[in-house]
């Protein structure tokens, strides 16, 4: 279950209007950064691989997931899970997204069970469309819970 194998720590709804991607990418960034998941490396890596290489990250409308390479500045496998108010424009096809899924994977392996919990949870639309509205941390949390 994916509510037991994140840090709830790296769960928040994060009260900023009109955020660029770039200022999006730094902010999600930073909770990993201070639970000491990544180094300030990490958020400068994925805005320099979304310049490189496009929002590649933009899983679908609502839904991004921020990373870099594990060598950027990942120490230890972790997951923020991150709600804007308002959508953030990344440039992608898919449209904005304001649920952010900050990864940072340690290697390869490492993350696949979180991702596979992830998976469960976004595809029922319902549960990705409650994570969008969702108003509080808390609120946050216990739709994770709950699936």
């Amino acid at each position: 279950m994916l509510y037991d194998l994140i840090d709830h720590d790296l769960v928040d709804v994060v009260e900023h209007d009109n955020t660029s991607w770039e200022q999006a990418v730094r902010t999600t960034t930073q909770y990993l950064e201070e639970k000491g998941y990544v180094t300030s490396n990490y958020a400068d890596a994925i805005i320099q691989s979304t310049i490189d290489n496009g929002p590649y990250y933009v899983l679908c409308p609502g839904i991004a997931m921020p990373h870099a390479r594990p060598e950027a500045g990942v120490l230890k496998t972790g997951l923020g899970i991150h709600i804007f108010p308002e959508p953030v424009d990344f440039g992608s096809d898919l449209g904005p997204a304001n649920v952010l899924l900050t990864l940072a994977a340690k290697d390869s392996d490492t993350h696949i069970q979180v991702i596979q919990s992830l998976s469960e949870m976004l595809v029922d639309e319902t549960n990705i469309e409650k994570l969008a509205a969702a108003k509080s941390k808390t609120e946050v949390l216990d739709i994770i819970k709950t699936c």
